[in-house]
């Protein structure tokens, strides 16, 4: 068990659950994930290991006989991916773990169910609290964007609003504390765009203050550019109830604990005084990472007198009517999760308004709120999305190949369990039509399959991790699994994500190609987050895609020469988006680490090494300049906000290991430099059960936002110290 400083909410003595009474389940067919809490500790099913490890209830000492002495990387390696199997739920194959890190999620869950007069049960509110506590800034009591974020006008208002609809009191010390906070940044009037909407629909903010998103653009002939489906995924998920819920000027009902909230969160505590239309581009200086641009400006100002004087009430019943038919195409596209919690909780509340809170529609987004919800030592929060389990299952396995343990008669049954899982994950249908989703049969999704949109990279790493197992004769049995034709399938996906009309050739973003213009994130509304407007090109995607096809090209001859073609174009730019220094930059984990070990994989993959390419020796000269003392490496979130290598305090496993997956397969030829960095990786394993423990938050996304991968601390250094055992020992 990890030793723990004191949390803050157990200092303050607030009530908890009984960490013993909890119970996790995983859907055996699809990998859900979902909590219970049980009448007593002894309540069947027993409680399972990885549920221990996850509570941080047993170190799981006792589950591990006959692990190695530590004496070499090889050791190391078998004594670690030992440990991380017992994480595996054995039901569904899947490594259920709390993907956590952004303060906005939670929010959507608690207005839903305040607005719709649900009580949210005693036990998930009891938790709730204690993760909105424990995860407020130590030194002033605020929240950011993120949980290790400085405090921010966004975080604290959504946070403190939550701990009061949850029942926390306002002369609590917790509030007291953020409600200082609070004001100093200004108050709620500096909320950024979506902390607006969330005070608008709660009546703690007016609609006449808040930017508008017009449902009429949803009408648009699709050739338009500005047509909302040629956006990015999330956002367009995401602004399309809003401008359903803002263009109704939706708020609940005015109660008394509504009332008092109002005259604790704005400098002016005469609600009805302040003028909120004042205030649409009103925010706080510390939240602004996106600032708005003129153009945007003068089309909200067009857009607010469209909407107040010009727009005829027929045309927005009849814009509203349409996008109710979207929202619902999101819904059965997606079993009622949406893209991601945001959506999904503004598209519950639409669902509200339309059929009532007693509805079949309305109760399965209740009952689906709890696989997005998911507890943990500090307590429970809303994910960023309903898990990462395609994600961790391809990287298990292939992880678990490359180290040379996949076939070891102890690590068999894991393998398969995940494997069969990917099989299953796999899209069999297409998205409803016309619902602007391109096709996805034969894709897989970054979670779960009724999540349902394809992700480029993560359809790429499946792809591979099966093929690993379709090519084993230790797996004989589970070949026929997954046909040869479902892979083509995924073949045809891939190749049809490439970038390869006007719009940065070459290169593969994430949920789709991009569709419109760069240039359309001059009209990015959110404030708090970059490159939100388009699908954007990404390294990471790119990397991993050519991943995939390299790898499906040394065994299978479909659509060869595309699959060649393709490749060489994904190579190039990639090298195209190198820096100068040789620095890749990576959205997707932090920051310049993860970009350049992904950028080595794949530079390896088509033959280039550090001995025969520029690219491959700047890349990793950039990475050799950055170690530190103790051998490793060490990032920070700051990275990925500032666009420049930034250094935490101490080295950290993570970040070592990505660097040391790039040199290795890089052909460094200074060994010492990767001796260092391995010695460091042993030197942070816990020698008596062969884990190692978290220490910073890996994964960010739109540059500002860090959010956590907890299986990364085990799969890259065991992917790390796998490589290393096999080149070097």
């Amino acid at each position: 068990m990890d030793q723990q400083p004191e949390l803050y909410s157990d200092s303050l003595k607030l009530p908890k659950t009984d960490p013993t009474r909890w119970r996790l389940f995983t859907n055996e067919k699809d990998g859900a994930e979902f909590w219970e809490y049980k009448d007593s500790a002894k309540a069947s099913p027993k409680q399972s290991t990885y549920v221990k490890y996850l509570l941080n209830l047993s170190d799981l000492s006792e589950e591990l006989p006959g692990l190695k002495n530590t004496k070499t990387a090889r050791d190391s390696c078998y004594n670690g991916a030992r440990y991380f199997q017992l994480l595996q739920a054995p039901e569904s194959g899947v490594f259920p773990c709390q993907y956590k890190g952004p303060m906005f999620m939670t929010i959507g869950y608690i207005a839903t169910c305040y607005i719709a007069k649900v009580p949210i049960p005693e036990h998930v509110k009891i938790e709730l609290v204690r993760y909105i506590v424990n995860t407020a800034h130590p030194v002033d009591g605020g929240w950011g964007l993120h949980s290790v974020d400085k405090s921010t006008c966004l975080g604290t208002v959504l946070n403190y609003v939550s701990l009061r609809l949850l029942g926390l009191p306002a002369d609590h010390e917790v509030c007291v504390r953020a409600r200082r906070t609070l004001l100093k940044l200004g108050g709620a009037i500096g909320a950024p765009h979506w902390g607006k909407i969330w005070l608008a629909l709660l009546n703690l903010y007016e609609w006449e203050g808040v930017n508008p998103a017009p449902p009429e653009l949803w009408m648009l002939q699709y050739w338009v550019p500005i047509h909302p489906a040629r956006w990015w995924v999330h956002t367009r998920a995401i602004y399309l109830p809003v401008g359903y819920l803002s263009s109704y000027e939706f708020q609940t009902e005015l109660t008394p604990l509504l009332s008092e909230i109002r005259k604790e969160i704005y400098k002016n505590t005469n609600y009805d005084s302040i003028e909120f239309s004042k205030h649409r581009n009103t925010v706080c200086g510390i939240d602004l990472y996106y600032p708005h641009t003129k153009v945007l400006n003068m089309l909200n100002s067009a857009m607010v007198f469209y909407g107040s004087y010009l727009r005829p009430n027929w045309l927005l019943k009849k814009s509203n009517s349409y996008s109710y038919e979207l929202i619902k195409k999101e819904i059965t596209n997606t079993d009622y999760l949406c893209i991601a919690p945001v959506s999904m909780a503004f598209n519950a509340i639409v669902t509200l308004i339309e059929e009532g809170r007693d509805s079949v529609e309305f109760q399965k987004f209740l009952e689906k709120f709890k696989e997005v919800t998911f507890h943990g030592p500090q307590g429970m929060t809303v994910m960023g999305t309903n898990g990462v389990q395609v994600w961790d299952c391809a990287f298990f396995i292939q992880y678990y190949f490359v180290a040379g343990l996949a076939e070891l008669p102890e690590f068999k049954e894991a393998i398969t369990k995940s494997y069969l899982f990917l099989c299953r994950s796999q899209f069999d249908t297409e998205c409803v039509e016309g619902s602007f989703r391109d096709k996805r049969k034969g894709a897989w999704p970054f979670s779960t399959k009724t999540q349902g949109y394809t992700v480029s990279d993560c359809t790429a790493e499946a792809l591979k991790a099966i093929i690993m197992v379709k090519k084993s004769a230790v797996y004989k049995e589970v070949h026929d699994e997954i046909s040869d034709a479902r892979l083509y399938k995924a073949i045809d996906i891939l190749l049809g994500l490439q970038n390869i009309g006007s719009f940065e050739y070459g290169s593969f973003s994430t949920y789709e190609k991009i569709k419109s213009p760069l240039m359309l994130e001059k009209l990015n509304p959110a404030e708090v987050f970059g490159n939100i407007m388009v699908e954007y090109p990404y390294v990471e995607c790119t990397d991993s895609s050519v991943l995939g096809l390299t790898y499906f090209h040394q065994y299978y001859d479909y659509r060869s020469e595309e699959i060649s073609k393709a490749i060489k174009l994904a190579v190039a730019s990639i090298k195209n988006y190198q820096q100068e220094d040789g620095s890749w930059y990576g959205c997707w984990g932090v920051c310049f680490s993860y970009a350049g070990m992904f950028a080595l994989e794949a530079l390896n993959s088509v033959g280039e090494y550090y001995n025969n390419s520029k690219h491959v020796q700047k890349g990793c000269d950039f990475l050799v300049r950055r170690q530190r003392m103790d051998g490793g490496w060490s990032e920070s979130i700051r990275s990925s906000e500032t666009h420049t290598y930034i250094e935490t305090e101490q080295s950290l496993v993570v970040q070592t290991a990505w660097v040391l997956i790039g040199l290795i397969l890089a052909e460094y030829p200074d060994r010492n430099v990767i001796d260092k960095g391995i010695n460091f990786l042993m030197s942070r394993q816990d020698k008596k059960t062969g884990k190692w423990c978290f220490e910073d938050i890996e994964g960010v996304f739109n540059h500002s936002c860090a959010i956590e991968y907890p299986s990364y601390r085990f799969l890259f250094p065991i992917k790390a110290l796998g490589l290393y055992s096999k080149r070097y020992l």
